[in-house]
């Protein structure tokens, strides 16, 4: 028996964007799809987008809720597939990216959670492919270590349904991995592109990038007493790089280096880090 898929689409006002990603998956053809959109009330055209499509989706709704998360919490509510994902409504799936996901879902029965390739993309943007790194431990989560977008991103559906915490409206995503992995679940890399992340002017990772960087350092906060040892040393020393970045920002050149030195000071091992030498190219930058 075909395993079956769940993707989840949580979206508003994105009508724009909506038709292309609700293709993206339909057009992968996958035999056993459950496809369920969850839309937030919007007042574009989406609805009518979603109703030209409705025959082939599991089940949709257009309806006020609490954002981004909540959407998503609300589809997996309704998830019956053995393996499940969401495309946000921005963002789009590569042709065969289902195929080669179950395909290892089948094949590795000890794979639990992958991630693949994404091609990031969007008008005013270069377009760019990023070889996932993907989190391989919490304090690789943490210390912002991992490059792995989350539309490269399945799970095996007991993972997903543990849901998302809409505490985190920015790094809910790395909430739950960060979970996963104090749990000793392993992310497997799949070298593949699956997926294509949107960069424009409204979306979180551009629009709201500052609110983004300061969830992170009260996400690490939150489960730094979890790690131990050079992990937690790592983490606090990712802290405080993400410190002297902003100080830098600010002209405060003191304020920058001193966190910077302290950073170093509690975890050497980061001089071989590229986050080190970006900080401090940084810093240097600043003092010209």
């Amino acid at each position: 028996m075909i395993p079956r898929l769940s993707i989840i689409t949580p979206s508003f006002n994105q009508g724009r964007f909506l038709e292309e990603t609700i293709l993206s998956v339909l057009n992968q053809n996958y035999e056993n799809l459950e496809y369920i959109i969850i839309d937030g009330g919007s007042s574009d055209d989406s609805v009518d987008i979603i109703r030209r499509y409705e025959r082939h989706l599991a089940w949709w709704i257009s309806e006020p809720d609490r954002g981004q998360v909540h959407a998503i919490n609300k589809g997996i509510e309704r998830i019956t597939g053995d393996v499940a994902a969401f495309i946000n409504s921005d963002d789009v799936y590569l042709p065969g990216a289902f195929a080669a996901a179950m395909k290892v879902f089948r094949e590795e029965p000890q794979c639990h959670w992958l991630c693949g390739d994404t091609i990031v993309f969007g008008d005013g943007y270069a377009t760019q492919l990023i070889e996932a790194n993907v989190p391989k431990s919490a304090a690789h989560c943490l210390s912002w270590a991992f490059r792995a977008p989350q539309p490269g991103m399945f799970w095996r559906a007991p993972l997903m349904k543990r849901g998302f915490d809409e505490s985190w409206q920015y790094v809910f995503d790395c909430d739950l991995y960060t979970r996963l992995l104090l749990e000793g679940f392993a992310c497997t890399h799949l070298p593949v592109p699956l997926a294509k992340y949107r960069l424009h002017p409204a979306s979180k990772t551009v629009a709201e990038s500052d609110r983004m960087d300061r969830e992170f350092d009260a996400i690490a906060e939150h489960y730094m007493n979890k790690l131990r040892g050079s992990d937690r040393r790592w983490c606090r020393a990712t802290q405080l790089m993400r410190r002297s970045v902003d100080a830098s920002g600010r002209g405060d050149r003191l304020h920058a280096a001193s966190s910077l030195g302290r950073a170093l000071l509690l975890h050497p091992e980061s001089l071989v880090n590229r986050t080190f030498w970006g900080t401090l190219h940084r810093l240097a930058r600043q003092h010209r």
